[in-house]
């Protein structure tokens, strides 16, 4: 099944990280999807923490255990023995049956980074073998073979922006100049959004031509707090029927946009 790869060409963008960990949540709490978020970071906890508070995670020794996410995938592949369900087994389910975390590389070793990057490809086939979708927070500063092999792989690819102008001008002729993603499906999306900016969808929509969908995640510092403290699930159920136009209720109602249109890309039935 598709997998979904969050990336931005500009190593500056913010959000997606928080992006993606808010439309991976309210996809498996809104749909009757089987998800997978995970992450090709080195040597970052932001997305274990946001589902489970860091200090948590530190005394129960989660995040040096090498027989949990990554690192026990990577002893899999090397022995030729990785299959689809074993991935299942090495996730942390945060929603029942919906949606599972699988931990980034517990080590600080940069050889070992080099394996995942090196195979991340290959346990993404793997895993959209098992979930209805497999979400992918692509580091910015990674590798260009890598980041290139990663997209090339995926199914849908959600391009990040901020609301800058000269950074919408080089997101755009970069993604423009890129074979690579001429014959992908592609969805734009505006990280840490402020709709009374200038350069509101609209506005972007108009002046840069875009075609594909363009969608927006608002910025919302309570969310940023519900991460920060690994309270999202909490955060997800608390405001899913939020008023419109409250605050959060916001920042649900756009966040369920993009939500809505990968789920119907990816032609999952419920």
């Amino acid at each position: 099944m598709p997998r979904v790869v969050f990336w931005s060409p500009d190593k500056s963008m913010t959000g997606t990280t928080h992006a993606i960990i808010a439309i991976s949540s309210l996809m498996g709490i809104s749909h009757k999807a089987t998800c997978l978020l995970m992450q090709g970071h080195f040597n970052s906890k932001k997305i274990e923490s946001a589902f489970t508070p860091y200090d948590e995670l530190l005394a129960s020794g989660a995040l040096d255990n090498a027989n949990l996410g990554v690192s026990a995938l990577i002893r899999l592949v090397t022995s030729n023995k990785l299959t689809a369900d074993a991935i299942q087994n090495y996730a942390k389910p945060v929603l029942k049956e919906r949606l599972d975390v699988l931990y980034g590389m517990n080590s600080k070793e940069r050889d070992d980074y080099d394996q995942l990057v090196n195979n991340l490809p290959y346990i993404t086939r793997k895993a959209a073998e098992m979930y209805d979708l497999v979400f992918i927070d692509l580091p910015k500063d990674s590798d260009e073979k890598f980041k290139l092999d990663t997209l090339a792989d995926a199914e849908i690819i959600v391009c990040v922006v901020n609301q800058d102008e000269v950074k919408l001008n080089d997101f755009f002729t970069k993604i423009d100049s890129m074979e690579e993603l001429k014959d992908k499906t592609k969805i734009y999306l505006v990280a840490d959004y402020e709709p009374k900016s200038r350069y509101n969808l609209l506005n972007i929509k108009n002046k840069y031509r875009v075609k594909d969908p363009i969608f927006a995640v608002p910025h919302n510092y309570l969310f940023a707090d519900a991460c920060n403290m690994g309270m999202v699930i909490d955060f997800m159920y608390r405001n899913l029927n939020a008023d419109p136009k409250d605050y959060n209720g916001v920042f649900i109602s756009q966040t369920l946009d993009i939500v809505n249109k990968i789920f119907e890309l990816a032609k999952i039935r419920e």
